[in-house]
This record gives structure tokens, sequence and C-alpha cells, in this order.
């Protein structure tokens, strides 16, 4: 056997040695990632919205915050508390929902968790702000399963 073949072939088994030892390691290092106090990873989505850290002031965001791991309405953020209620003194404050008029400026909801889609809509309240829900006419309706928000994003 030549030189350059076992060269080759020692390169080509340490490379099939070295990538699932180097997989292990990683998936070992990872298992002790620290978490948010949610309990996802820190830079990861919030389990129960896909929200990205920090981006969890929405009417539409929902958390069970009986699943905290401090304990019932025990936070440590803002994520940890559903809805608008935020976290002071690590305890989740105020109305989760407040009923205000979908319409108000304040009406803040991330279009981009709607059920029928991103942008999609069935009523003006899945819409973030002044915007609207728009359907197409009704002759052109058929197989629409959702209108459109429009109008200026804030």
């Amino acid at each position: 056997m030549s030189t350059a073949t076992i060269l080759r072939r020692l390169f080509t088994t340490t490379i099939t040695l070295a990538v699932p030892v180097a997989f292990v390691v990683a998936c070992a290092a990872s298992a002790g990632t620290p978490s948010s106090p949610s309990g996802s990873p820190a830079d990861g989505p919030h389990p129960d919205t896909m929200a990205e850290p920090g981006n969890c002031n929405y009417f539409n965001y929902y958390h069970d915050e009986s699943k905290n791991p401090a304990g019932a309405s025990k936070c440590a953020t803002d994520c940890d508390c559903d809805g608008m209620r935020s976290c002071k003194a690590g305890l989740c404050d105020g109305e989760p929902r407040p009923n205000i008029d979908c319409d108000s400026p304040k009406h803040r909801w991330n279009e981009a968790w709607n059920p029928q889609g991103p942008g999609k809509c069935s009523t003006d309240c899945d819409c973030d702000g002044r915007r609207t829900c728009v359907w197409p006419p009704l002759k052109q309706r058929a197989g629409v399963a959702a209108g459109t928000c429009e109008g200026v994003a804030r």
C-alpha cells in the first residue's frame, strides 16, 4: 500500500470518527445550557407562543403562569406573565387582556401569531393598533378563509 493510500484512509477514518465525537461533545455541552425563567433556552423562542425572548408585551401573548418554575404567578421577567401583565417584585401584576377597543392605538396584537396566518384576520381585533381587517368583495370570497390586516403598522 502506498503512503498516499495510507494517509487517505487515515484521514477518512479520522473524519468519520471526529464528526460523531464532535456531535456528542456538543450535545453534552448543551445539556447544561442555562434557561430563561420560563424554562425555554435563553436564546430560543418562548415555548407558549414561539415569541423571541423579551417579545411578549401583546394582548395575544398566552402564557400559563401556573407552569412557572418559581410557582404560579411568580416571575423573573414580563414574559413569565400572561398577556399584558408585567413582572413586579417577582409577582405577575395587572390584567392579562384589559378590555379596550380593538381600534385603539393601545391595542398591541402580534399578527404573526394569528391562527389564520401572519397578517390574516377574521375581525379588526386580529390586527395591531389601528389596522383593520379587510375582506375581498363578497363575490370574490369563494375559498377565502380570512381577511387581511391593512393600514399602517407600528
